[in-house]
């Protein structure tokens, strides 16, 4: 890694909040633009960057319309700032208006014109949050055809997600997105063109991501080259190296930055799908991991992966990967280092760990 990667990397760190400066769960949120929905990696990706994290807050987002659960960057579903919902869902989400949800579910067995009648049957049902088995209970359509209605309807911004209150668990409610968010029309989320907010996205990628490279905020955003290209001619950006671009509004204070990773900050742990780790295409993760170590991070493919593991830096580089699997009350972590590591490195470690597994709710915890 060199020094110009090695700056990057710190001031990645401390952007994108990794230095716990966070007051707030919903301030964290906004820094990194958006979590992955999933549980537990989306509450741990928070938990990551705040002085102080605990379930109420983390469901208040949910709960007291903070942000909202959608598709989002390379079509995986975020939970993302409630103001920041229709940008990001413009820019990223093939529109309603099109037939491109269309074809894609016609092609998956569920034909148009069923659709239109299933869509409305569903629509009177989640005027609150349901579970797809209380759903199940009330369709009259074939329970194997739910999943296509509930996921088209969702890619078409008719239905929102609502979180599980337990960290560790997965299980989501669906929710008509008027009913869930009353001061949204039914055509809100059309309301900000495709044009106008790659605009706004390309920008809040460079405040959040950057420096970066054209290529990394088109990976990111899961859109087109054309489209990534288009998109920063109206951005006012400064060209640092090797076609690195950060805000002009940021260049002095990037030109300046100095700051190193405190001595009580050098282990920080990452959940799978973590921004830090997702941020960048796969040619732009010198940053955060050392070539011989993509594989082992990103999966089989290597740098040509896109999903990232749990990881676990130290002075905010990736030096090994953990994973949890819960039997009943007790939860086991697997850690693998890629190199040897100090004892009160590992210590830090195991206490970071058995932090989650308290969160998580485990009443045991095992280490190896």
């Amino acid at each position: 890694m060199n020094t110009f990667q090695e700056k990057l990397r710190r001031w990645s760190f401390f952007r994108q909040g990794l230095d716990r400066s966070g007051t707030n769960i919903e301030q964290a949120l906004k820094k990194v633009m958006a979590v992955y929905s999933a549980h537990p990696s989306g509450p741990l990706s928070l938990w990551a960057r705040v002085q102080s994290f605990d379930n109420q807050g983390f469901q208040a987002l949910d709960h007291q319309q903070l942000a909202v659960r959608m598709p989002a960057m390379r079509l995986s579903v975020h939970q993302i700032p409630v103001a920041n919902a229709p940008y990001v869902f413009a820019a990223t989400v093939p529109p309603k208006s099109g037939d491109y949800w269309q074809k894609r579910y016609a092609q998956r067995g569920l034909p148009n014109e069923d659709f239109v009648v299933w869509r409305t049957e569903i629509l009177a049902l989640t005027n609150t949050p349901q579970t797809v088995k209380e759903l199940k209970k009330e369709i009259s359509f074939p329970e194997d055809k739910l999943k296509f209605v509930l996921n088209r309807m969702a890619f078409e911004g008719d239905l929102l997600r609502v979180g599980s209150n337990s960290l560790r668990a997965n299980t989501i409610s669906y929710v008509k997105t008027t009913a869930w968010l009353t001061n949204w029309s039914e055509d809100y989320l059309q309301s900000v063109t495709q044009e106008e907010a790659l605009d706004w996205l390309a920008k809040a990628y460079f405040k959040a991501f950057g420096p970066a490279t054209v290529k990394d905020f088109q990976w990111w955003a899961g859109i087109t080259a054309t489209k990534a290209k288009q998109a920063i001619t109206h951005l006012d950006l400064v060209n640092l190296e090797e076609q690195y671009y950060i805000l002009a509004e940021d260049f002095t204070d990037f030109e300046k930055f100095n700051l190193e990773i405190p001595e009580n900050q050098l282990v920080t742990i990452l959940p799978q799908w973590d921004a830090y780790l997702m941020g960048y295409a796969p040619e732009g993760r010198a940053r955060v991991v050392e070539t011989q170590d993509l594989p082992q991070v990103y999966g089989k493919l290597g740098a040509t992966g896109g999903n990232a593991l749990g990881t676990i830096l130290i002075n905010g580089k990736t030096a090994g990967i953990w994973k949890h699997k819960f039997k009943g009350i007790q939860v086991q972590f697997e850690k693998s280092m890629f190199d040897k590591t100090e004892g009160k490195i590992e210590k830090q470690i195991d206490t970071q760990l058995h932090e989650i597994g308290r969160l998580m709710e485990a009443k045991k915890i095992e280490i190896s």
